[in-house]
C-alpha cells in the first residue's frame, strides 16, 4: 500500500514515491526544512487505524492544521532544519514500532524504529526517544523542551 501526502509539499511527496521500500522495520527519515517521513509504522497513537500507511509525513514545524500530519505549512512558516540522511543511528529495538504524539509536546518513539541520520547520535536501544514537533527546538530533530516556552498545543 502507498500513501500520498495530500497537501504536503511536493518535495516530500516526490521523496515518498521515490523511497518506497518493502522493509518491515519502521524507519524515520528527516527531511531538510520539512516533515519526518515515517515508513512501515504499525501504530501512530491517537491517529486512528486508517492513518497508519506504508509511508506517512509527520509535522515537525508546529504549524500544520492537520497535526500530527504534515500539510505543507512549514513552507509558509519559514521552518528551517537540516540533518544529513544516513543509515540508522541506533540498533533495532524489540517490540512494536509506535509513535505517540504527546499532548502539547514531542513525538515519543518506541519499539523497533530506526532514525535514519548520517551521524551516530548515541541513541539507546532500550529507551524511547523524543522528536520535536513544535518547530522551536534548538536540537532538531530532537525535543529540547522548547514546546513549553512557546506554548505549543499540538492541536
Amino acid at each position: 500500500m502507498f500513501f500520498t501526502v495530500s497537501g504536503c509539499c511536493p518535495k516530500a511527496t516526490d521523496y515518498l514515491s521515490q523511497r518506497l521500500d518493502m522493509s518491515e522495520k519502521a524507519k524515520i527519515e528527516v527531511m531538510d526544512d520539512g516533515p519526518l517521513i515515517v515508513s512501515d509504522l504499525r501504530s501512530l497513537e491517537g491517529a486512528g487505524e486508517d492513518a497508519v500507511k506504508k509511508k506517512i509525513a509527520l509535522c515537525r514545524c508546529g504549524a500544520s492544521e492537520n497535526k500530527p500530519f504534515c500539510d505543507g505549512s512549514h513552507r509558509g512558516a519559514g521552518f528551517k532544519s537540516s540533518l544529513s540522511l544516513g543509515e540508522s543511528s541506533a540498533p533495532g529495538k524489540e517490540g512494536d514500532a509506535v509513535i505517540r504524539p504527546l499532548e502539547a509536546g514531542p513525538y515519543e518513539v518506541c519499539g523497533d524504529v530506526e532514525l535514519c541520520v548520517e551521524d551516530d547520535l548515541g541513541l539507546s536501544s532500550d529507551d524511547p526517544y523524543y522528536l520535536c514537533r513544535c518547530g522551536a527546538s534548538e536540537n532538531k530533530p530532537f525535543c529540547d523542551g522548547s514546546h513549553k516556552k512557546i506554548g505549543f498545543t499540538g492541536k
